[in-house]
């Protein structure tokens, strides 16, 4: 018996529907529902009078979500102030050190390593917020990379995560010899000999895949992290010392075009067909790249990062400013954002919220730009493998060491193996102390 198209996107829509609910609540990354499941959250009145409550973010499209809950919460008024990105991390550390500040703070989990300790942001676990509840539907490792360093407190939510991609030429491979669909690339380049080929051939028609010798050591860095649990420096694995030894050899063959994608050196040779991969940025970048060249339109794809890796590029957080006078009301609106109570579609970034997830209106979109690609289902099927770790105040200095050294090996050619081994020795003497104190600030809590 023939089926109709009608009957074969419905079926395909139910199977969606039927893989959305087994990996939202079956996942191996998701955690079983703890004490803090079966504590209802205490309901919370609202004001008797108008309250302003003030909002710190750095980006822009807060206006629906802001409408929709003063619908529903007429009395509480929500103040937006913006900031650039840059500033961002200044601005809100000076505030909190002085207990002055919003009543709540959008992060970037680029400036969120900092505020892991101390007493800066409200423990969400606690009453009236009791958002514990919830931990059944975050990822672990999402619900985990939110807490402080000590492993006690909830000190924000993720609202949206991203995997990290690799942006890329398809009319370039396929003119080339190369497998030009995602899927068949990805497999490709899980090895670094068939990544550095690609490199090597492209290079000798004046075109490039590396913005940077170090973006195989960028990427293996997101993959890994800095620190373990116990902040035990973990890049002095196997993966270094090969991503090292790539960088030399990019270094040495010149196969790099010498500038970050957010340069403009970059954004010219993306422009002029020279830069021809991007490895290493976030799903966001769909945009970014459009944005750089929109007359090649159709010639761009997006595909998983090389060798194999499934990598966490970074997420934005909201937390409550533990000097607020209104954490109370502060907390219905970081509730309603982190658990998508708006019901809007997250495009080319990830819910935080696992029941947000895989929106099956943006599953079936079509990405013009990138040949009419389904992106979508490629980010949420990344996320799934990639581990969000938890940050540290640690982190900053350590990865200026770490950068420091690899620059240096780089450009004397010292040996990747012992580099590593060095640099893994220099971490540990000069952070030796301030480990020791934040170990023995985890140790006194407990």
């Amino acid at each position: 018996m023939r089926r109709s198209k009608y009957s074969l996107v419905l079926s395909f829509l139910c199977f969606l529907a039927i893989l959305t609910v087994t990996r939202c609540s079956l996942g191996g990354k998701v955690q079983a529902p703890n004490e803090y499941t079966r504590v209802q959250a205490a309901e919370i009145e609202e004001p008797a009078e108008d309250v302003e409550i003030e909002f710190w973010t750095y980006n822009d499209g807060w206006k629906a979500p802001i409408n929709h809950f003063q619908l529903i919460h007429p009395k509480i008024k929500i103040k937006l102030v913006k900031f650039d990105f840059n500033d961002m991390g200044n601005v809100y550390k000076k505030a909190l050190a002085a207990g002055e500040g919003p009543d709540i703070l959008f992060f970037d989990s680029a400036y969120y390593s900092q505020f892991t300790t101390g007493e800066y942001l409200e423990d969400l676990l606690k009453e009236p917020y009791y958002a514990g509840r919830y931990e059944k539907d975050f990822p672990k490792d999402i619900w985990e990379s939110n807490k402080s360093l000590d492993g006690k407190r909830l000190l924000a939510m993720t609202f949206l995560t991203s995997p990290v991609v690799t942006f890329y030429r398809a009319d370039v491979m396929e003119e080339n010899g190369f497998p030009s669909e995602p899927e068949e690339l990805a497999k490709f380049i899980e090895k670094s000999e068939n990544l550095m080929a690609i490199a090597k051939k492209l290079k000798s028609k004046g075109q490039y895949i590396f913005q940077m010798p170090v973006d195989i050591i960028n990427l293996a860095g997101l993959y890994s992290g800095i620190f373990d649990e116990n902040l035990r420096f973990v890049r002095n694995s196997d993966l270094f010392v090969q991503a090292l030894d790539m960088a030399r050899e990019i270094k040495r063959l010149d196969l790099s075009i010498g500038a970050n994608i957010v340069e403009e050196a970059a954004k010219e040779a993306v422009r002029n067909g020279e830069l021809v991969m991007v490895l290493g940025i976030g799903s966001w970048g769909t945009s970014t790249i459009q944005s750089y060249a929109p007359d090649q339109a159709g010639k761009w794809r997006v595909t998983a990062p090389p060798l194999g890796l499934k990598v966490w590029y970074s997420d934005t957080k909201l937390a409550i400013n533990a000097q607020s006078k209104y954490k109370k009301w502060a907390w219905l609106f970081v509730e309603y954002v982190a658990t998508q109570q708006e019901g809007g579609e997250n495009i080319d970034m990830i819910s935080g919220y696992c029941p947000a997830r895989r929106n099956l209106k943006v599953m079936l979109r079509e990405n013009e730009y990138f040949g009419n690609q389904h992106i979508q289902p490629l980010i949420e099927d990344l996320a799934e493998e990639m581990v969000q770790y938890r940050q540290t105040p640690l982190d900053d200095r350590a990865l200026q060491i770490f950068n420091e050294e690899i620059f240096r090996a780089i450009e004397n050619n010292v040996d990747s193996q012992k580099t590593i081994k060095d640099i893994a020795n220099k971490v540990e003497y000069e952070l030796k102390k301030d480990r020791e104190a934040l170990l023995k600030g985890k140790k006194r809590v407990k």
